[in-house]
């Protein structure tokens, strides 16, 4: 008995119904990683607990941040902003130096071939690089 299925390529192809063979697949990239991967492309302006939750539609954005830092050992810079209705703030974080935007990276890249889907490529990481200056002005 043959049935037709649509393979990750789009490609319609013909699989035996007895044949338990494991298909390939992508794994989706977890929340942890999305959240990083848009902290580290918002670059010098750095991004709010807000933006987390609207852009990677995850919640409590607050912890990806301090799990970063706990794990790291980095401190982001926290710059207080009062949110657009008016009623209380939040925080924005900031990468404060390129070497704690690389071990970010490696942690995504290490954390991505573990967990067995795509990390960010040396493109991704040239891009990121450039939003970040070798040194910071005080």
């Amino acid at each position: 008995m043959q049935k037709k299925t649509r393979t990750e390529a789009g490609i319609i192809g013909q699989v035996s119904a007895y044949d338990n063979t494991a298909i390939p697949t992508i794994k989706p990239a977890p929340k942890k990683h999305r959240a990083r991967v848009y902290m580290l492309k918002t670059g010098i302006n750095g991004c709010t607990e807000n933006e987390i939750l609207r852009y990677c539609r995850l919640s409590s954005g607050r912890n990806y941040f301090s799990e970063l830092e706990r794990r790291l050992d980095i401190c982001l810079e926290r710059l207080e902003e009062k949110n657009p209705d008016g009623i209380g703030s939040h925080f924005r974080y900031r990468f404060t130096c390129r070497a704690d935007v690389l071990r970010v990276i490696q942690l995504v890249n290490h954390n991505a071939s573990v967990g067995g889907y795509c990390g960010l490529s040396q493109h991704e990481v040239n891009d990121i690089l450039t939003l970040y200056p070798e040194y910071t002005a005080a």
